[in-house]
């Protein structure tokens, strides 16, 4: 009688922790998220014309791979599966924690849809949110976006593909609760200019 009772309780504590890794709106699990996701960016890399390396590139002409765009793909730690190219490094001041940046940056989906554009053209004053070391995953720019930007000096501009795992997932509301957006469970493309530190 125990062993049964001990069965219907590990089959219990299995059946929770897979509803808690399953996404709601597609019936998808989380590791089916994940594969699916891996596909899209290796067919976005494709697609656009990328190269890919797992050596950060230090100077400013290493970052081109012949006429393609070099990314670096973190392969380690908590940036694991994030991609960063440098356009220009900027000649400006370097980023440091607890430092209010300001960004212009474009967001778009891996198959092109615009999200977000904080750009000149759309908004007259940059966005800005203090660098913090280790942003937690409901902080609107997350540990991706953050250390895209410390990479950066004041003038400079990068482009970084960003799992959903460390882009924005579920956003904590302002009363506390948890929505999503249109970002969940989705990859993005992000375009990011540093042009202020205070």
């Amino acid at each position: 009688m125990n062993c049964f009772k001990e069965v219907r309780k590990g089959l219990l504590i299995l059946a929770c922790a897979l509803s808690l890794f399953s996404c709601k709106d597609s019936g998808k699990t989380y590791a089916e998220w994940l594969e699916n996701e891996e596909e899209d960016i290796e067919s976005f890399i494709k697609g656009k014309n990328i190269s890919v390396t797992t050596s950060m590139p230090t100077g400013s002409s290493e970052w081109m791979d012949g006429n393609k765009r070099l990314f670096y793909k973190y392969e380690t730690g908590e940036l694991d599966g994030l991609y960063y190219h440098q356009v220009e490094k900027g000649t400006g001041r370097e980023p440091e924690i607890n430092w209010r940046a300001y960004v212009r940056y474009k967001g778009y989906l891996l198959n092109g849809t615009l999200l977000y554009d904080c750009t000149s053209a759309v908004s007259p004053d940059p966005l800005s949110f203090v660098l913090v070391q280790n942003p937690s995953s409901g902080y609107s720019y997350g540990m991706a976006f953050q250390h895209a930007v410390r990479n950066l000096r004041v003038g400079g501009h990068c482009q970084i593909i960003v799992p959903f795992s460390l882009a924005n997932g579920t956003l904590t509301t302002v009363t506390g609760g948890s929505r999503s957006d249109a970002t969940e469970h989705k990859a993005m493309y992000y375009d990011i200019w540093l042009v202020g530190l205070e």
